[in-house]
């Protein structure tokens, strides 16, 4: 019986020791960057994301769940369902985004993309174009540092990543948007959610980050999480090179469903146009507001009811990004920005050599600390206490002065 308590007391401690290295290994290892400061867009040029025409668009979810790991992941219908039940409903790429799992590879009908993260925090990353699955995560917190280490890290085994619902839990802040660097897209709505603010906070830090509208569910039923969020992708085909590509490019334009699924394309971008510092935006379908979006998202201009506006770009105006609000949806336009006609800014963030090999030989020298308290005490619960004897004198008279 003693035998089995001392097993199952090593093996409750080996447990322990390996989810405690699981947990808490990767802030040992992890690097300390340098940000780039925020620097707004500036040029004598725009570039406008729309400038290429494209004869065809593609109707795009990058965020739904299917069932995986067994159900822990709480998606409602196996991978297939949800990958058909998307095209049913007029979807050209049903993007299935498990946890940690590509559902490309076992023969699903899907875009190869997967959410990565398992950290309480939800900073989360969809890998899309994913090529394998990146396991490196920090489960209890995130310093700005960790989450860029994650994102550059899942971008290394991805074409594009896109920073999942940055309004959960805070996952994403303004102050991280100015800062962080390496991502591509950044998801603007999920489901009936929209975080548009995070978005300005990156565009007005000189960030070329383009928008995403998903639906982010994990049941078929859930009126609220399907067919509510998705892209219209500007590309030839739904392979995954050309969807990848009008990404890469900001071909693209996010769309909020607020009326009926059946209405839901009633309204559509047409085309953006830029000749010299004049803007124009024009819609196919019913009439409806136009707002444009400036620097720390200042409204700059609002047309009412319109299927044609344009804007004139001032020299205050780094970048105009447009919010089309239809009678049934609402379309985030990724922005006209300003840059030097060549190749648009791109911002990194670089390890800090110095600051990180200091955090790790400090963490070393804290561990090897740690061992040697460690060691004493338990030599110090090992030691016996030595018994004193001697003679004990009974019956003898004390002598007093």
């Amino acid at each position: 019986m003693a035998t089995g308590s001392l097993i199952a007391r090593r093996t409750a401690k080996t447990a322990i020791v390996l989810a405690a290295l699981l947990i808490l290994g990767p802030y040992a290892v992890g690097p300390i960057y340098q940000f780039p400061d925020p620097t707004s867009f500036s040029g004598a040029e725009l570039y406008n994301p729309y400038a290429e025409p494209s004869a065809t668009w593609q109707r795009a979810n990058f965020h739904s769940h299917g069932r995986a790991w067994m159900g822990l992941t709480n998606g409602e219908q196996p991978s297939e369902e949800v990958a058909r039940r998307y095209r049913a409903l007029g979807y050209d790429v049903p993007g299935v985004s498990n946890y940690q799992r590509i559902a490309i590879n076992p023969g699903v009908s899907t875009l190869p993309i997967y959410e990565h993260g398992y950290n309480i925090t939800k900073q989360h990353q969809l890998a899309i174009g994913a090529h394998s699955v990146e396991w490196l995560d920090f489960m209890l917190w995130q310093s700005r540092s960790h989450q860029q280490y994650v994102i550059d890290r899942v971008r290394r085994k991805s074409d594009l990543v896109a920073l999942a619902h940055p309004a959960t839990r805070d996952a994403y802040t303004v102050d991280d948007m100015q800062a962080l660097t390496g991502y591509d897209l950044i998801e603007i709505v999920n489901g009936p959610f929209s975080a548009v603010d995070v978005w300005d906070a990156a565009l007005s830090s000189g960030h070329p980050v383009w928008a995403v509208a998903d639906d982010d569910t994990h049941d078929l039923e859930d009126q609220r999480r399907t067919a509510v969020g998705w892209n219209m992708v500007g590309a030839d085909s739904a392979d995954r090179r050309d969807i990848v590509d009008a990404l890469d490019a900001g071909r693209t334009y996010a769309v909020l469903r607020l009326g009926a699924i059946e209405a839901a394309n009633l309204t559509v971008l047409n085309r953006v146009e830029v000749n010299g510092a004049q803007m124009r935006v024009s819609l196919n379908g019913a009439a409806s507001n136009i707002t444009f979006v400036g620097q720390n998202g200042v409204v700059r201009k609002t047309v009412a009811g319109a299927n044609t506006a344009d804007y004139i770009f001032s020299d205050r105006d780094t970048y105009i990004r447009t919010v089309v609000e239809t009678p049934q949806t609402v379309l985030y336009l990724n922005p006209v920005l300003r840059y030097d006609g060549k190749t648009l800014p791109s911002p990194s963030a670089h390890l800090d050599a110095t600051a990180t090999w200091t955090f790790r030989r400090n963490i070393v020298l804290g561990l090897g600390l740690s061992a040697w308290v460690l060691s004493r005490w338990r030599q110090s619960r090992r030691a016996v206490p030595s018994t004193v004897t001697g003679t004990v004198l009974t019956g003898v008279k004390g002598n007093t002065v």
